[in-house]
């Protein structure tokens, strides 16, 4: 998981112009689900509409550089899905118990996000909270406060409590120091399926590609400053391995969060500092 910066498209730029139109009926859509009798109504209004978000999808992948926004993993075989982040028709807290869903956020592009469809298929309707009291249940209620269980990629204090060892196993930071938020993540991982056997498998592929290539530039290294430091070419050979880790951990690179955590894992500040 990367953070991803949710923003609306700016003036003059691709997706502009479509997003202008979808936003102006996305919010008539609201307008109609508060005005609707109850709650039987509003779901049929959004089932009516249920492949109204999906018209986003473009603009979406293209904040992820084509990957979803929680596995961070790329497949041009599979479905991507526009995942309402907070339950649009019903949700579920930790025991089970259903609460009507987050309805007048269903055309809410602030609750959008990419996900993979094994992922979205497990996490459905489930939408916990820390403490249930604090469940907002109507569009009037500021929902920013609600102390949710699962991990949101638009969150950056979020996206940075994952990390993940050289088995390809996504874990807690190892300097998490909160229960809760520990707790966060372990739950993230299960309710997103970031225990996927084919995603941790390709995570290992890529911690192993990383590994080898901090190996070699740390070679380099030492080759450089043992040797002749005005030699351009062992500088050239240096300054080549470096960029290809930061091509690794570039936020342009598929699971470049997997190649960050490599790096970091390393505790050495002369590899750490390609992070910059």
């Amino acid at each position: 998981m990367r953070h991803i910066r949710l923003e609306k498209p700016v003036q003059g730029s691709e997706y502009y112009e479509d997003f202008q139109k979808w936003d102006t009926k996305a919010k008539q859509l609201i307008e109609e689900l508060k005005a609707a009798p109850d709650m039987k109504a509003r779901k049929q209004i959004i089932d009516d509409n249920k492949t109204f978000w999906g018209e986003l999808k473009a603009w979406l992948l293209s904040l992820s550089n084509q990957r979803c926004w929680f596995s961070e993993a790329q497949d041009c075989f599979s479905h991507w899905e526009v995942e309402h982040f907070r339950p649009k028709k019903t949700t579920k807290d930790e025991t089970g118990k259903e609460y009507d869903g987050y309805w007048w956020l269903a055309f809410d592009w602030n609750n959008f996000r990419i996900c993979g469809n094994v992922g979205n298929r497990k996490k459905g309707t489930y939408f916990p909270l820390q403490d249930e009291s604090k469940r907002v249940l109507k569009p009037e209620d500021d929902y920013r406060y609600e102390p949710c269980l699962l991990l949101d990629p638009i969150n950056a204090h979020d996206s940075s409590l994952i990390f993940f060892n050289m088995e390809g196993e996504a874990i807690p930071d190892p300097h998490i120091a909160s229960e809760w938020e520990r707790k966060r993540v372990v739950e993230s991982v299960k309710r997103f399926r970031l225990d996927f056997p084919a995603l941790e498998r390709k995570r290992g592929i890529v911690w192993n590609n990383c590994w080898n290539c901090i190996q070699k530039y740390l070679e380099e290294l030492d080759k450089l400053y043992k040797g002749d430091q005005d030699n351009p070419i062992a500088r050239q050979e240096l300054a080549n391995k470096a960029d290809a880790i930061k091509e690794l951990v570039s936020g342009a690179t598929e699971l470049s969060s997997v190649a960050r955590a490599c790096v970091l894992s390393t505790n050495d500040p002369r590899v750490i500092r390609l992070l910059r």
